[in-house]
């Protein structure tokens, strides 16, 4: 399978805002506080702060009110996350599932869900630890699941792809954003490798070794990892007899 391009990492915040342009009218009691103004702002906040910066006093000194206007909008903070946790995967881009061959389709969703991350890393651990709470979260992931039921495969199955590549997808974005995948690429583990001897240690010394490393692109990799997993599962379809769509 072809990879594709690489897409930059950057994601403007307004771009995330323009997910949800479908957001309620502004408050007649409180001008131009909205809900789809006040989950920008609270990412505007943790972007620039950190997720533990990010309260509704906080929030509502970043947009020049009361805290408690806030709380019109978002009955608690734990409503105001659940809603930081839509406002960013809806900024994934929601495919046509019949646009492309599933496996395609799946590696052009996981790349852009990698793409929003890397664009708010202080958020990232949010999405990592937090269960969807609202209900515009689930567009992306009813996505997958069409993809994965119109490719041929049965409930049961979907469920496993699916907690797969978001496993893989969610490890492999936590090495970038700690900064742990570098750290193994070019730290004293790597040095640590290169000093072992011995056939146990041959295979791993060629995998690390200078010209592999300097070959490797995370986007690249990232991409290579999603292919191997839809490979082998593409297999299991061929092996049951079921057509692949």
């Amino acid at each position: 399978m072809a990879l594709p391009t690489s897409t930059p990492v950057s994601a403007p915040l307004a771009e995330v805002g323009a997910a949800h342009s479908a957001a309620p009218p502004p408050d007649p009691e409180r001008p131009g506080l909205t809900r789809q103004r006040i989950l920008v702002a609270a990412l505007e906040v943790v972007d620039a702060e950190g997720l533990e910066a990010l309260s509704m006093r906080r929030l509502g000194a970043h947009l020049g009110v009361e805290a408690m206007s806030l709380y019109h909008h978002f009955p608690s903070k734990s409503a105001l996350l659940d809603g930081l946790v839509a406002l960013l995967l809806g900024a994934v881009p929601l495919p046509d599932p019949g646009e492309a061959p599933w496996e395609q389709a799946l590696i052009r969703g996981f790349s852009d869900f990698r793409r929003v991350m890397l664009a708010h890393p202080n958020a990232f651990p949010l999405v990592c630890s937090r269960p969807v709470g609202d209900a515009e979260a689930l567009a992306p992931i009813a996505l997958a699941f069409a993809v994965l039921a119109a490719a041929g495969f049965d409930p049961s199955e979907t469920r496993t792809v699916w907690c797969a590549l978001l496993s893989y997808a969610l490890g492999y974005i936590e090495c970038e954003v700690t900064g742990v995948g570098m750290a193994v690429r070019k730290g004293a583990m790597v040095d640590l490798i290169r000093s072992q001897e011995g056939p146990a240690f041959e295979a791993l010394r060629a995998a690390w070794s200078g010209d592999a490393l300097e070959e490797w692109r995370d986007d690249v990799e990232y991409v290579r990892g999603l292919s191997a997993l839809l490979a082998g599962f593409g297999l299991r379809l061929v092996e049951s007899d079921r057509p692949q769509r």
